[in-house]
């Protein structure tokens, strides 16, 4: 018996196993382009040189999916390029990117240094099939893309227009700012060869020998002009925003009473350090003299907040009067101590105040996106309370904790009641907040990936990478429970990546200062769009005013604060659905149009006369080659999932 119920089962192994194989009928729409970049190759003796690259896009209806195939191989950084190239050129045309499936092709001749200088010319592909415009022959570019649509710096420019010049490119569009790049010479003396860098004039050097133009670019928007002769509208303004352009009525009553509570807990922290018995200590660890700087510190932020109140920066004021709150619970906190007061008892009753604080975090109702803005920063500060409290460390340090976690504690209720005073113009539930914070963790998880990738190959902006891993971490341990705090954890985690991947290369102060001109004009840009559409992007108008506020002190925290009240007030807008933008026809010098004009009638005879000769080879070698089927995916796009095989 035993027998033939073995055989039984052997019998069914194969059925068992068997997979079905689905089949159905698919319809495929797509376009294809194909552009040429420059890049750098290494030679058998160490010796670098210019090679062009073959970058071929296909976008099909589908699903958001990006494929990336290198012939031969190259770094990851090019995976990372071309998700960011989607991403903002997404961002630039308005178009719902998660519709389309997108496929790279790059090739070269031989093997290229890695590097993600192929960044813009992929972003400007992408632009082109979205947009179902053509790119034009004899531009060609090199740059990485930044998040912002900004064209970041790359090496090696001169071999790269070289090797632009030797193809016969009419326009080398290179990032603003490396119009010099350095040749190494040889000379010798007597016995010894000595090797240098001497600068060169790129432009200078690459027109006299191949009548190469070379052009700088600042953006992404720019190089469009040059490739299609489109552009979009600037999304810049010089508008600084303040919370008291937009809030005064509601914020400036509020500031009035933080900044009243500050002064009575400095006058508090004063009289009990006067009565204290805080011992001296030594010369290189004075007990008294910690708690006293501290509560020098509380004076000094307390004064800073007046002086904030008085020019109107009231949520900076209200910010200052915060720290000095801080500073101030911490001197009573140690006077307590010295005085007889436990730790513990010290602790219990932080402990009490910061979870009463975050159960009321959590139970607060998010109705819509003014309230998403303001459950989820309580959400976020209540949470940073309980993690100042389980922090450990010294005597005084763990008391300086405590005071921390206590006033955070209290800026909960500040947060909740302010989201009491607007009304919702736009209504969202519990499954919208889950879905959009897994959305933005999701892409906050890969941008931080690529910017990890870069600042290791570089050694560029290793602190904004930390952060960005931090926020990430808890945007994960949040997502479930407080999927509001998640969200805006993973918003300023991808600030920092963004940050991270823009400040490649940069280290001039001049650099530094240009971009935090694009950032805040940027930044300012997107609040204004979010009111204009009837949303009140309360959070990100905070903190644009705190990074105005410390853009003299510490220009890279001001970036951060400008970016991440770009990222807020963008997720805002979208929240409404995407809305496409229009391309309008470029201003260009009239001699800058005159030349390209000229190339084009010009290229257009070459192409003739070549196709004659050699037939079939010229589409081989023609730049900007593009090939559609149907022009119109959109509309097929919906509700439509593909299966792509032999990748």
């Amino acid at each position: 018996m035993k027998r033939i119920i073995v055989l039984f089962l052997v019998l069914l192994l194969p059925f068992a196993s068997a997979i079905p194989v689905n089949e159905w009928e698919r319809h495929v729409y797509y376009r294809s382009i194909t552009l040429y970049a420059p890049a750098v190759a290494q030679a058998e003796n160490g010796s670098y040189f210019g090679v062009l690259t073959e970058i071929n896009v296909t976008m099909m209806n589908g699903s958001g999916n990006i494929f990336v195939i290198t012939t031969p191989l190259t770094q990851l950084d090019m995976q990372g390029s071309a998700k960011l190239a989607v991403d903002v050129a997404g961002m630039l045309t308005g178009k719902d990117i998660s519709k389309y499936d997108f496929f790279f092709k790059i090739e070269a001749d031989t093997p290229i240094v890695g590097g993600p200088s192929a960044g813009a010319t992929m972003c400007i592909a992408v632009i082109c099939l979205l947009e179902n415009i053509e790119a034009r022959d004899g531009v060609i570019m090199t740059g990485m893309i930044n998040p912002d649509g900004s064209i970041g710096p790359v090496g090696g420019i001169l071999a790269k227009g070289e090797a632009a010049g030797k193809a016969g490119m009419k326009y080398f569009l290179i990032p603003k700012g490396q119009n010099i790049d350095y040749k190494i010479v040889e000379k010798r003396i007597g016995w010894v060869t000595y090797r240098y860098p001497i600068p060169i004039n790129v432009s200078k050097e690459l027109y006299e020998k191949y009548g190469l133009i070379v052009k700088e670019v600042e953006d992404i928007n720019e190089a469009l002009a040059y490739f299609t002769g489109y552009c979009f509208e600037e999304e810049k303004s010089n508008i600084s925003i303040l919370t008291a352009n937009y809030y005064r009525e509601i914020i400036k009553p509020i500031n009035q009473k933080i900044i009243k509570e500050a002064n009575n807990s400095y006058i508090k922290a004063k009289n009990s350090f006067e009565k204290s018995k805080i011992p001296i200590g030594t010369w290189f660890y004075s007990p008294r003299g910690v708690v006293s700087n501290r509560l020098d510190d509380a004076e000094n932020a307390l004064k800073d907040a007046e002086l904030a109140y008085e020019n109107a920066f009231y949520y900076y004021s209200i910010s200052k009067a915060f720290q000095s709150m801080i500073n101030s619970r911490f001197v009573i906190y140690a006077c307590k101590y010295y005085n007889g007061t436990s730790i513990n008892e010290i602790y219990n009753i932080t402990k009490e105040k910061a979870e009463k604080a975050l159960e009321e975090a959590e139970n607060s109702k998010i109705n819509g996106l003014v309230s998403l803005q303001c459950i989820g920063g309580a959400q976020q500060r209540a949470l940073e309370a309980m993690e100042y409290l389980n922090k450990s460390g010294e005597k005084l340090d763990y008391l300086y904790y405590l005071a921390y976690a206590i006033e955070r504690s209290k800026t909960v209720y500040w947060w909740i009641n302010l989201s009491k005073k607007f009304n919702e113009s736009y209504k969202i539930g519990e499954e919208w907040i889950e879905a959009i914070a897994d959305k933005y963790y999701d892409y906050a998880q890969s941008i931080i990936s690529y910017a990890d990738i870069l600042s290791k190959e570089t050694g560029y902006s290793k602190e904004f990478v930390n952060m960005a891993n931090n926020l990430l971490k808890k945007a994960f341990e949040q997502k479930k429970k407080y999927p509001a705090s998640s969200l805006f954890n993973s918003l300023e985690a991808i600030a920092n990546a963004n940050l991270a991947i823009e400040l490649v290369g940069i280290s001039k102060i001049e650099e530094v200062k240009d971009k935090l001109d694009r950032t805040s004009q940027l930044a300012s840009y997107a609040i204004q769009k979010a009111r204009n559409i009837s949303i009140e992007p309360i959070l990100a108008v905070s903190y644009y005013e705190f990074g105005k506020s410390i853009e003299n002190e510490d220009a890279k925290d001001a970036l951060v604060y400008y970016k991440y009240a770009s990222m807020i007030a963008n997720m805002l807008c979208l929240a409404k659905g995407f809305k496409s933008k229009n391309l309008k026809k470029a201003f260009l010098e009239e001699n800058e149009i005159k030349k390209i004009n000229f190339l084009d009638e010009f290229f257009v005879v070459i192409a003739f006369i070549s196709g004659i000769i050699i037939g079939f080879i010229i589409s081989r070698i023609k730049k900007g080659r593009r090939e559609e089927k149907i022009v119109t995916p959109d509309e097929a796009a919906e509700n439509l999932k593909y299966f792509f095989d032999n990748l």
